[in-house]
């Protein structure tokens, strides 16, 4: 089985709404068994206002997809690993801005491994929506990862 890790700062938001919306639409096209995502955070610390497993507009965004989320389920984010990198088949990183900077400290001989999209968080760019954004990212990367295989 191939693995995907989507990464984004916290694991709270976009990197946990692209997870869940890849294993969804994956699953839909019956590759389930081929290639599945994780997710985790370049810098998941206690402070930085993230209040549970996952952000309540994830939640809502993948709750209106058709998606089953049980808040009970979810596990707490998570901060990725040298190991999570170097064992991922494909790693992207949802903001390549905010996060290459993270990625060259964490593991500056990882990053040419590293897939880096231009999402930003929420409100961090007026008028544009970045769960629309995830949404199309994800489909592009399952399109690419199902037609190469």
């Amino acid at each position: 089985m191939r693995t995907v890790i989507i990464l984004c700062t916290g694991n709270y938001f976009r990197s946990r709404f692209s997870e869940f919306w890849f294993n969804h639409q994956i699953a839909l096209q019956g590759n389930g068994d081929d290639v599945r995502a994780g997710s985790a955070g370049l810098k998941v610390t206690s402070g930085n206002g993230n209040i549970g497993a996952m952000a309540i507009e994830a939640q809502i965004a993948l709750q209106q997809r058709g998606v089953v989320v049980d808040p009970t389920q979810l596990a707490m984010p998570r901060q990725v690993s040298r190991d999570d990198v170097k064992q991922a088949d494909v790693v992207v990183a949802v903001d390549a801005e905010a996060h290459r900077p993270m990625v060259q400290e964490l593991f500056p001989d990882l990053e040419a491994k590293i897939r880096f999209w231009s999402v930003k968080d929420l409100g961090e760019d007026e008028g544009t929506d970045p769960i629309s954004l995830l949404q199309h990212q994800v489909d592009q990367l399952i399109n690419a990862l199902t037609s190469s295989h």
